[in-house]
């Protein structure tokens, strides 16, 4: 009986050890399931069967929840603007994140995880295939914990945001870092194949890319990336003055993490974050 007390005293104390060790992480270990997928949606207001697409990720939206991120870049052969549009969606960011990518072979397209299995060429995938390689991706086990903090300042409209991330796996290869902000319920002129003329004059824009705060291609984070080696990284902006769109209360902060691009392929999106600016 004494030795069995004994050893149930040093289990205890070990397990109360580890306890007291964990606070340092910032991060909870995600589990096989916990992988967030991001699409790169590339549209443009005259774009007839964007809507379509967009409806189709609107779907998935609601299978997938917090697990899938959608960024709509107005970028390439369809983002001009109507003679009565209000808005240019249209963006320098989004030209730098078209030319990283690849221009579509045709539209609606996007790009899952920036991984190419299913894409037409290069990364770009019709919409046919979004489901599937959504569905794959997110069946992936997480190897990056990520997390930000959101901090923002009606009056100056001053945003910051700090970035965290946890490697939950050694690597000798660098990533990057990318930090976007998104906007929603931008109501504007949009061609529709399905609409009366053609056009849908008070259209509602979604997920529509306004700003990225890095590099288009991530900023680069140094390797090699130690295991449990917290990264954090802070970025502040400033918002434009709300005028009809930049309204702070329909934009989130989009961050996800991707390895280094390679001389041969671009660098696949290992976990993303979304976060609004204002509640």
């Amino acid at each position: 009986m004494s030795r069995s007390l004994i050893i149930a005293g040093v289990l205890f104390l070990l397990v109360a050890s580890c306890t007291k060790k964990q606070p340092q992480y910032q991060l909870v270990r995600p589990s096989a399931g916990d992988r967030v997928v991001l699409v790169e949606e590339f549209s443009g207001a005259l774009c007839p069967n964007c809507p379509q697409g967009t409806a189709e990720l609107e779907s998935l939206k609601e299978l997938y929840g917090d697990q899938l991120i959608i960024l709509t870049i107005h970028a390439g052969d369809f983002a001009f603007k109507f003679e009565d549009s209000k808005y240019d969606f249209a963006t320098t960011a989004g030209d730098e994140l078209l030319d990283l990518l690849g221009n579509p072979l045709g539209y609606p397209s996007g790009v899952v995880n920036r991984k190419p299995e299913g894409a037409q060429d290069g990364y770009q995938q019709f919409a046919s295939r979004w489901s599937s390689s959504i569905a794959n991706s997110i069946a992936d086990s997480a190897t990056i914990g990520i997390d930000q903090e959101i901090s923002f300042d009606a009056d100056t409209r001053q945003l910051e945001v700090t970035v965290n991330i946890l490697p939950l796996e050694a690597s000798d290869r660098s990533l990057r870092l990318t930090v976007a902000i998104k906007e929603d319920k931008i109501v504007d002129p949009q061609a529709d194949r399905a609409a009366a003329g053609g056009v849908v004059k008070e259209y509602v824009h979604k997920n529509v890319l306004r700003e990225v705060l890095t590099l288009a291609e991530g900023d680069l984070l140094e390797g090699p990336i130690s295991a449990f080696s917290n990264i954090t990284k802070t970025y502040r902006f400033t918002l434009p003055p709300e005028d009809g769109w930049w309204k702070a209360q329909n934009c989130h902060v989009v961050s996800f993490v991707t390895f280094e691009s390679s001389e041969d392929a671009l660098g696949e999106v290992l976990q993303a974050t979304e976060s609004p600016i204002s509640e």
